[in-house]
Formats: C-alpha cells, sequence, structure tokens
C-alpha cells in the first residue's frame, strides 16, 4: 500500500489514497465447534485455512497442508507487494496508468472504455 506521504507529495490538490482490502477470513474464530443440518451433525467450517466449507464430513477434516498453502501464498503476495512498492510502479508519475492498464487489459474494463 501506498503511504500517504507519497501522495501527498504529487500534484493534487486533494490527498489521494488508494486502498486494498489485503485480508480475508480465511481463518475463523467459531463459537461453535459444530454445524447441524437435517440432523447430520459436522465439526464447523473453521475457514479455508482449516477445512473445506462443503457439508461432508471429508470437507470438515482439519488440514494442515492448508495452513502451509496459505503462508507460501501470503509470502508471495507480500514479495509482490514489495517488489511493485521498490520497483517504479508505485510512483506517483503511474498513478493514472494503473487505471488505465486495468480497462485496457480486462474484459470488464473494456466494457466501460469509449
Amino acid at each position: 500500500m501506498l503511504e500517504p506521504e507519497r501522495l501527498k507529495d504529487s500534484k493534487l490538490k486533494e490527498i489521494l489514497l488508494k486502498v486494498g482490502r489485503m485480508v480475508g477470513q480465511f481463518a475463523k474464530p467459531i463459537s461453535d465447534s459444530f454445524d447441524e443440518k437435517n440432523g447430520v451433525k459436522l465439526p464447523s467450517y473453521r475457514g479455508d485455512n482449516v477445512n473445506g466449507d462443503a457439508f461432508d464430513a471429508a470437507s470438515r477434516i482439519p488440514d494442515p497442508q492448508r495452513m502451509i498453502r496459505a503462508y507460501c501464498q501470503s509470502m508471495a503476495t507480500l514479495n509482490l507487494l514489495r517488489a511493485f512498492a521498490t520497483g517504479g510502479y508505485a510512483a506517483m508519475q503511474r498513478v493514472n496508468q494503473w487505471n488505465l492498464d486495468f480497462m485496457e487489459h480486462s474484459e470488464q474494463g473494456e466494457r466501460h472504455l469509449l
């Protein structure tokens, strides 16, 4: 994420701060240990980092490999953000280009181009 100080240095009249949500509920603190549906009682879904959300016994078994995969993915995400922050991509001279790249190179963006 960009520091507000960088944004203050730009020629904008207002401070611009782009915010990204970089967290999610991949591990959930659940108060109930079990879910019950149609008389079937299974361990609670505790988030994708712990077990699966499908309502079947196999999905609800905690899997330590999920935590390891989540750690590796988090590490890759932080490395990418670090590369963006130090590689010139985060330069304020490129702020308009960030959105243009999305608009020009995505199906969603093409819908909004003139």
